[in-house]
């Protein structure tokens, strides 16, 4: 294509567009707000799921065991995890795994494992080194422990308010049902006491999970999910309805020339084309407004917002990915997308009538 021809079609095309300026607005406006819909969905999507896959031990339940339990019955609860853990799919461990021994009386594996009231005591020192609270506690019990023969189960050290629990890590989340099916079966156990009495072995509150966040969560994002795909069709009907007519009254204020044209061997890739640069520059122009407010929403207003919801300075409490590192390009090259899509597609439909031969 020669250089003139390629001026020529994009002249025509910025001519089309100030030629029916009320049109094209509301062409721009239409589809710059189907791209913010979008990108917002997405970006809020997205900023659910860094936060949500930034909890810890989102896929542990951890079961706490009674401060008044024995050893003996705490390994006879871990027994009966142990065949649960094992009959379960989304629980990567086999109870072959644990055999008991006087080194190893109850599992250690990172699927099932059993963490001792000391252990609980070792990770709470690590957390909150330094607080007044927990060093007055270790130098008033330095060197105290309870007597007696300890199998890292129950605690050796004196007073420690801490219980022992039992933690399984699922590999699956996303079975909601296979994870409820555990909770019950856990919540179910029981143990006999002396006369022969069965009594529950674990209490309900004693179970502690995120699954009920978990789902929360998941119906919340599918919600968005759903809605944004059904505004973003809506809207994207709506911008190629818009677009249709602004080039259609471009086509017919130009009806004689095309006809002109036409006689005198115009080919209909010719005529089409500034009528296609007009729908581009639309859909181009729409992408570029929409990057720039969509950037000005996720950087200044989201963090805002969070700021006067939190009371803080800063959205410290929440993980928002930087935009032009992580969302920039995702979001540039979708909203050029939908503006080159929206611009070919409804330039190439108001077309069809005049061009037949």
């Amino acid at each position: 294509m020669k250089l003139s021809v390629i001026f020529y079609n994009i002249g025509q095309g910025v001519k089309g567009i100030f030629r029916n300026s009320v049109m094209t607005t509301a062409s721009l406006l239409v589809l710059i707000a189907c791209m913010i819909l979008v990108g917002t969905f997405y970006l809020t999507i997205d900023t659910i799921d860094r936060n949500f896959n930034a909890i810890d031990n989102l896929n542990v339940i951890e079961i706490m065991m009674d401060k008044d339990y024995s050893e003996s019955e705490i390994i006879e609860i871990g027994e009966k995890l142990a065949v649960i853990c094992d009959e379960s799919p989304i629980v990567e461990w086999n109870k072959s795994e644990w055999t008991q021994s006087e080194e190893a009386p109850v599992p250690k594996h990172e699927n099932f494992k059993y963490i001792s009231p000391d252990e609980h005591y070792e990770i709470f020192k690590e957390m909150y080194k330094g607080e007044a609270w927990i060093d007055a506690f270790e130098n008033g019990h330095d060197g105290e422990h309870d007597e007696g023969e300890h199998l890292g189960i129950t605690s050796s050290i004196e007073d420690n308010p801490l219980r022992g629990s039992y933690r399984i890590t699922f590999i699956n989340l996303s079975d909601f049902d296979a994870v409820t099916r555990v909770k019950n079966q856990i919540d179910s156990i029981t143990l006999t006491d002396a006369n022969g009495n069965e009594y529950d072995a674990v209490k309900t509150e004693d179970i502690k999970d995120h699954i009920e966040l978990y789902g929360n969560v998941m119906s919340i994002k599918n919600t968005l999910y759903v809605a944004g795909l059904w505004l973003m069709a809506i809207f994207l009907l709506i911008s190629l309805f818009v677009i249709m007519n602004t080039i259609k009254l471009g086509v017919f204020a130009r009806r004689n020339e095309i006809k002109f044209m036409r006689l005198c061997g115009a080919t209909k890739s010719f005529i089409r084309m500034p009528f296609l640069v007009e729908g581009v520059i639309i859909g181009v122009l729409s992408a570029a407004i929409s990057f720039g407010i969509e950037y000005y929403l996720y950087d200044y207003l989201l963090k805002d917002i969070i700021s006067s919801a939190t009371g803080t300075s800063g959205a410290s409490g929440i993980i928002s990915a930087p935009f032009w590192d992580e969302y920039a390009l995702i979001v540039a090259v979708g909203f050029l997308a939908i503006g080159l899509f929206a611009g070919i597609v409804s330039s190439s439909i108001s077309l069809k009538k005049y061009l037949k031969a």
